[in-house]
């Protein structure tokens, strides 16, 4: 890579591995349904000026449902559940395994021996992970966070039709179909006036969680994202994704005072480390 694009893989880096310490301040001002819904209304706004991608509104709902409605909301409420941000980064890198095997069985892809051998290792990790949380509300919040991983993984395969499109166009387009029925959740289960909060009780810990979570984490971070796909092979592009649970980490626990060590380190560099034999074993193949 050029430097200029190594700088811009390791803003990245740093712009999602923060962005999990931030959602978990947001989750201190608004609900998951409600933090998650203003998230992809305010996201969606390029789309005001931004053609639609040449790409079927189907990949568009997929990639709208799972990459972003059941990833977010699931994240959101496993991290409201009592799992640190730190930890909820790593549980999340388990959509590059998943995608993996749901391609097999689904698209009836071919795969390697050492990306299940890779998956196996992660869940190894998983295990470790779950066995270092303390209380039964923590260890649902890891299950919970696992569906996370699902969600983005099946997002994963709607978003290969979107291949040779501008990531930056497919992401606000994408936004643009969740808002409504996560507000309408919202309001359902959490009342109008928390629903509204960001405009009845605007407060600046609120808007400005709101502005990072979608002007330097989404807007900013998948336009390089998408400038990174366009310049080199995904294989060359995709280890940089290893880099935002290490910086997840850091953030967490110098911002939140998340401890990592003793047996949960060991479960998350099991985790990174499964992930990684997938990514090697993936980047073989193409």
């Amino acid at each position: 890579m050029k430097p200029l694009h190594v700088a811009a893989a390791l803003l990245i880096a740093a712009l999602w591995g923060l962005n999990f310490t931030v959602i978990r301040l947001g989750l201190d001002v608004f609900t998951p349904f409600t933090f998650a819904g203003w998230r992809f209304l305010l996201g969606a706004l390029p789309v005001l000026f931004l053609p639609r991608p040449p790409i079927s509104w189907r990949a568009l709902a997929g990639i709208g449902f799972f990459m972003f409605t059941g990833q977010f909301v699931f994240l959101f409420f496993a991290m409201q559940a009592g799992l640190p941000p730190g930890l909820s980064s790593v549980l999340v890198q388990l959509q590059g395994p998943l995608t993996v095997v749901l391609a097999a069985l689904f698209l009836h892809e071919r795969t390697r021996p050492a990306q299940w051998l890779g998956l196996g290792v992660a869940l190894i990790g998983v295990l470790v992970i779950a066995r270092s949380v303390e209380g039964s509300a923590n260890v649902l919040a890891v299950g919970i966070a696992l569906l996370s991983a699902l969600s983005w993984a099946v997002g994963n395969l709607f978003l290969r039709e979107a291949r040779g499109a501008p990531v930056f166009a497919v992401t606000a387009w994408a936004s643009l179909l969740p808002p409504l029925p996560l507000l309408i959740a919202a309001a359902l289960t959490d009342g109008i006036d928390a629903t509204l909060s960001p405009i009845l009780a605007p407060s600046w810990q609120g808007w400005l969680v709101l502005f990072y979570t979608v002007v330097p984490a989404m807007w900013l971070g998948y336009l390089i994202w998408g400038t990174l796909l366009r310049s080199y092979p995904a294989a060359k592009v995709g280890p940089v994704s290893l880099l935002v649970p290490c910086c997840a980490l850091f953030f967490a626990s110098q911002i939140v005072g998340e401890p990592i060590g003793g047996v949960r380190l060991i479960g998350v560099a099991i985790v990174l480390a499964g992930v990684a034999i997938g990514i090697v074993a993936s980047a073989r193949r193409l």
